[in-house]
């Protein structure tokens, strides 16, 4: 089991947090998100706000932050990712899901999945569809997401920048509606 996941445990989920508030992150959460980043990654705080104001400033990624009694508790990042122009294979264009950072006292709350809805609703108010990766070990993130509508689709892709130590990655799509039909008009004249 990689420390850096949640241990999959689908009983032992406490109640929800009352007035937690998802939203867009902005440059006065940097500190909290590197102090988050930093404990979970380990190095220096301030290096860790140098990396999430890079990716702040840029337009291809979306930062948003769940905010308990005054404190961040996680936050987590949606990412417009171009797979095959960057050097990977396999995987299309579009927004990803990445980076969901949830304090560990916290866990098992709803945090997660709040983080996550609110970039689901997000990305497809902008795109017919949205797409993350996870490692087939991490069965706690497998099993959310499947709840929210994703798909595995595929293991035979190559993300720039990822990499599953056991080669065991899973390339998971949610559609804006899934259960649309596509009709080929031109095939009925």
């Amino acid at each position: 089991m990689n420390a850096l996941f949640a241990p999959f445990a689908p009983d032992a989920g406490g109640q929800p947090l009352a007035g937690l508030v998802v939203r867009p992150g902005t440059p006065d959460d940097l500190p909290a998100t590197a102090e988050l980043a930093a404990q979970r990654e380990c190095g220096d705080v301030a290096e860790w706000v140098a990396v999430h104001g890079r990716r702040l400033a840029d337009e291809r990624q979306r930062l948003f932050v769940a905010e308990f009694e005054g404190g961040i508790v996680g936050y987590a990042w949606a990412s417009w990712l171009t797979p095959v122009d960057d050097g990977g294979r396999g995987a299309p264009d579009g927004w990803y899901l990445s980076g969901i950072v949830v304090v560990p006292a916290l866990r098992r709350r709803g945090i997660g999945r709040r983080l996550t809805q609110a970039r689901v609703a997000w990305a497809l108010e902008r795109n017919d569809d949205i797409y993350y990766v996870v490692s087939a070990s991490n069965r706690a993130s497998r099993t959310l997401h499947a709840a929210l509508g994703f798909r595995e689709i595929s293991t035979d892709f190559v993300l720039p920048g990822v990499v599953f130590a056991n080669a065991d990655g899973i390339l998971c799509r949610l559609d804006k509606r899934p259960d649309a039909d596509v009709i080929d008009l031109a095939s009925r004249r």
